[in-house]
């Protein structure tokens, strides 16, 4: 990802950039990520808070994860689309899902966690 990276939901409503490059790509395979994306796993890019914004109405859900500590699933508050998510522990970093970017980056998204909680169906 260079420069000015945007996304939105379904419906058009929110949005959110990012003015720098990611951090890192995961894929995620905890049951949080699981029921937030439908499928078994959530491919995720972590980008600095400080370079991220978000526009549109957008409503957070927040969750305690089976480590403790706080979870915020944000959504399209019209249309229910995934967005991002932020966690108490990183909190100087944005968790952006990679199919609401405009443009979706060639990402290596090798890096997996949360394996222990992989559904045998999912080939990931």
């Amino acid at each position: 990802m260079n420069e000015t990276t945007t996304g939105q939901c379904l419906c058009g409503a929110s949005s959110f950039s990012v003015t720098e490059p990611h951090k890192f790509a995961i894929q995620c395979y905890c049951r949080d990520c699981q029921h937030v994306s439908g499928g078994g796993h959530l491919p995720q890019i972590g980008v600095a808070r400080a370079a991220f914004s978000s526009a549109g109405p957008v409503k957070t859900y927040t969750q305690k994860s089976d480590a403790g500590s706080d979870l915020f699933f944000s959504f399209c508050a019209e249309c229910g689309s995934p967005l991002f998510k932020a966690t108490g522990k990183a909190a100087d970093l944005v968790f952006i899902y990679p199919g609401a970017l405009s443009h979706p980056p060639e990402v290596d998204f090798g890096n997996h966690v949360f394996e222990s909680s992989r559904q045998p169906w999912d080939k990931g």
